[in-house]
């Protein structure tokens, strides 16, 4: 069969927390409007997005192609439920009637661009031949903008991914920009604990492994290597997840745990913390440009390379600004599809474009947004006063 479209998908089997509905296609069709006119451009092709079918969401016409994830649910045998997309998230293996529905709709792609995959997805892309390019909100977010982490296993496309690649030195300054700017906003409560333990949400694609979603309660003994045996160690809960995550269940006595709700940057700003423990969140991803020592007790959320020579199948590239351009596009499908003709051009974003579209600013506005802002309120209070 001819491969004649691009397919931009996401995580087709991720219902909502409470309800057996769609919580991925915001943000597929968000992705799919993002980078459909590039894409088409580059490859000449149509760009189509595949998202989870539900009514109104596909109508005849539109560039917008619905999945059955029902009848993808009762062909794998698993519940309708988180649970059972926690299953299905990393599964190695699926039923026979299920992997053909999961991989019908990609029978004449020529290639799929992915927003956050799921394993199962590039498992089973990769089995039956499609290319497949996975880009995810990149987890460094202290920058003037978020950014992007691609990942392929198709070698060409990585080697053409390469020289997009971001190495860490691009993201120093970023760093110390915000650090700088946390000398200005000093903690309510002063820090003095050496170790920061962060928590995440219960909820969390990072937090899978081996058809389960883990906490800290499944770490007790690496934590406890982490922190030490004595002394105090500063929490933050995440601010959706607002209980222990499985901190009490860790035989950590409780006088130890100093808990704060202190902004996670301006925490890494704090001269006092060295380590920086989690899970597998991006704060403890990030405590390195602050100079912390991060300790995951699980897997990163995401392998990101730190210099070029160090991208590999496996490994996610940082890609900043350059995805805005047919041409990064022709570069990397180049090996895959016929690509139009390069015009050098390059567009860019305004700084928290991405951010602000998204709605999710990962505590950055609080730094440079909403504290200045509390700030300036007061002083004009004290003033009028």
């Amino acid at each position: 069969m001819a491969r004649r479209r691009i397919l931009v998908t996401g995580d087709l089997l991720r219902p909502q927390d409470k309800l057996f509905k769609a919580s991925q296609n915001g943000n597929i069709l968000w992705f799919h409007r993002l980078v459909r006119r590039a894409l088409a451009a580059a490859s000449g092709l149509p760009v189509q997005a595949l998202v989870w079918d539900e009514p109104g969401i596909a109508p005849p016409g539109s560039d917008v192609v619905g999945f059955d994830t029902h009848g993808f649910y009762a062909a794998a045998g698993a519940t309708p439920d988180v649970s059972g997309w926690v299953t299905l998230f990393d599964a190695l293996d699926l039923p026979r009637d299920a992997a053909a529905l999961l991989a019908a709709p990609f029978a004449d792609a020529a290639a799929v661009v992915g927003f956050e995959l799921t394993e199962v997805q590039k498992r089973l892309l990769t089995l039956v031949g499609v290319p497949w390019i996975d880009v995810n909100i990149h987890p460094y977010r202290f920058g003037p903008d978020v950014l992007f982490a691609i990942a392929t296993e198709h070698p060409e496309i990585l080697a053409r991914l390469v020289p997009h690649h971001a190495e860490d030195h691009v993201f120093e300054p970023w760093a110390d920009l915000l650090a700088a700017t946390a000398v200005k906003m000093p903690p309510r409560v002063p820090v003095e604990e050496p170790c920061l333990l962060v928590g995440q949400t219960q909820v969390d694609r990072a937090l899978i492994a081996q058809g389960r979603l883990l906490d800290l309660s499944d770490f007790a003994a690496p934590l406890h290597a982490a922190i030490g045996d004595a002394g105090p160690v500063l929490f933050k809960p995440h601010p959706y997840n607002p209980d222990g995550f499985g901190l009490h269940q860790v035989g950590l006595r409780l006088s130890r745990i100093h808990e704060t709700r202190e902004n996670a940057y301006v925490l890494l700003a704090q001269d006092a913390i060295r380590r920086v423990v989690g899970v597998s969140s991006s704060v403890v991803a990030e405590a390195r440009f602050f100079g912390k020592e991060g300790i995951f007790l699980g897997t990163p959320p995401m392998r990101v390379a730190p210099h070029r020579g160090d991208l590999a199948p496996g490994r996610h590239a940082s890609v900043v600004d350059a995805w805005l351009s047919a041409d990064f596009w022709r570069d990397l499908l180049a090996p895959v599809v016929a690509v139009t003709p390069r015009d050098g051009r390059r567009p860019a974003l305004p700084p928290n474009a991405l951010r602000t579209s998204l709605r999710q600013f990962w505590g950055w506005d609080e730094i440079f947004f909403q504290l200045p802002w509390d700030l300036a309120q007061g002083r004009a209070r004290e003033r009028a006063g």
